[in-house]
């Protein structure tokens, strides 16, 4: 019959075109991030948050699509309050230049329009991919010297203990390391927080595509910070005893691939963690 109104692909359509103004709205977001704000404060981790949030919703592809199927339209009051709390925070972080704000509610934006257009069960069955969408949310600078000011001495404490039981000429003053005639400044990347946060990204993705139960799940998320710290101080002390032994240049070379060594070997410790847990 003519005039007749497919509502189904009416809806379809609508929900096409909120998701894609919503990605506009953030686009600038996105690409002041993607450009330089998570590489200046060593929150490089963040680059992989997005793809890997929406490669878990793909995975929950076929009951999206069934409980989509099952929608029916019933707003949900706290939905619509999410959404224009998040609105109202974006163009505040917007307006006075706080990323932290602006990006954060992204997260408000999306919980809203889920419950809002699609209910509480699609909204369940996506919690976690957009929960996870926190870990790309840069903190701002004074929380985050809160944070690596602590681990940096941290380490220089327990690097210096560890050299000393094994009789290394080695002295501390605040930040600097001076062993033999070297010395060794430990800055900002030297605290661990960078492998720590992308340890904590790992451990949930790892956990999350884990068929264990709770329980075990929780104890695999865990057990990254040990693991983290524990790698950042071998990387630490590794790169003062090569500097002693083999000099500067050397130790600079060993800081530079330490990195990805260490990384490696933090990624084989949560596998291990796993089949100990089993």
């Amino acid at each position: 019959m003519e005039g007749k109104v497919n509502l189904p692909s009416i809806f379809v359509f609508m929900n096409y075109l909120i998701w894609l103004l919503t990605a506009i709205l953030y686009s600038p977001i996105f690409y002041q991030l993607y450009r330089s704000r998570w590489e200046n404060i060593d929150y490089t981790h963040a680059y992989f948050i997005l793809p890997v949030s929406l490669w878990f919703a793909w995975l929950k592809r076929k009951p999206l699509k069934l409980a989509f199927e099952k929608t029916v339209a019933r707003p949900n009051i706290l939905g619509l309050i999410l959404f224009i709390a998040g609105l109202l925070m974006f163009v505040f972080g917007w307006r006075w230049d706080f990323l932290f704000i602006s990006t954060f509610s992204l997260i408000l934006v999306t919980f809203g329009i889920l419950l809002y257009i699609y209910g509480t069960g699609v909204t369940k069955m996506l919690s976690f991919p957009v929960c996870y969408l926190l870990l790309m949310v840069p903190p701002p600078l004074g929380i985050l010297d809160s944070i690596t000011m602590p681990m940096r001495y941290g380490a220089s404490v327990m690097t210096e203990m560890i050299l000393k039981l094994f009789h290394y000429p080695i002295t501390r003053d605040g930040l600097l390391l001076s062993i033999s005639n070297h010395e060794i400044y430990l800055g900002a990347p030297c605290s661990g927080f960078r492998s720590l946060i992308t340890m904590v990204a790992l451990g949930l993705a790892y956990a999350y595509l884990n068929k264990g139960s709770l329980k075990k799940k929780a104890l695999l998320v865990f057990s990254v910070i040990p693991i983290a710290l524990v790698g950042n101080l071998l990387r630490i002390t590794g790169i003062c005893l090569v500097t002693y032994h083999l000099g500067e240049k050397a130790g600079q070379v060993f800081h530079n691939i330490a990195g990805y060594v260490i990384f490696l070997v933090l990624i084989a410790g949560l596998f291990w963690v796993d089949g100990l847990l089993d």
